[in-house]
């Protein structure tokens, strides 16, 4: 009987140190796809969904910062800097895109994505121990509630 008992119970998360990291294709394909979404930013060929995921790879990105930070890897000011910016563009984007229903960024938020892409290049290099996907679940479920938040 306590066997059964045992073997119902949730299943406990792998120990840091168990999770894997990225394989390489993985990280060059994440690479890619986000300089691809700043290229459409950029050429003004973006749709809104672009936009959704641009800003979800954003909070990606800013979430692995925190964790690499929490787990002790030493990162620039100037890269807390670059995401921190980046982050804080999308509040104007949200209110260009609700009330234009466009994508539209700033010469200024275009460079901010620009410098924020070569910061989140290198932040995909140092995953380990199930960061990124930890990172990308936190994203997923900030953009729910941000898309919750916007009307349309």
């Amino acid at each position: 009987m306590k066997t059964a008992r045992k073997q119902r119970r949730a299943p406990v998360a792998l120990p840091k140190f168990w999770r894997p990291k990225l394989a390489d294709g993985v990280k060059l394909d994440a690479k890619l796809i986000h300089h691809d979404l700043v290229r459409r930013l950029e050429d003004g060929t973006a749709t809104v969904k672009d936009c959704w995921d641009w800003m979800e790879t954003g909070f990606t990105y800013s979430q692995m910062f925190r964790l690499l930070q929490a787990d002790g890897e030493e990162l620039t000011e100037e890269a807390e800097a670059a995401v921190a910016a980046q982050l804080e563009s999308y509040g104007a984007i949200c209110k260009r895109l609700r009330e234009w229903r466009k994508v539209q960024l700033t010469k200024a938020e275009l460079e901010t994505a620009r410098v924020a892409t070569q910061v989140f290049d290198g932040l995909i290099d140092l995953d380990r121990n199930g960061i990124a996907v930890a990172a990308a679940e936190w994203s997923t479920r900030q953009m729910a509630q941000l898309r919750k938040a916007m009307p349309g």
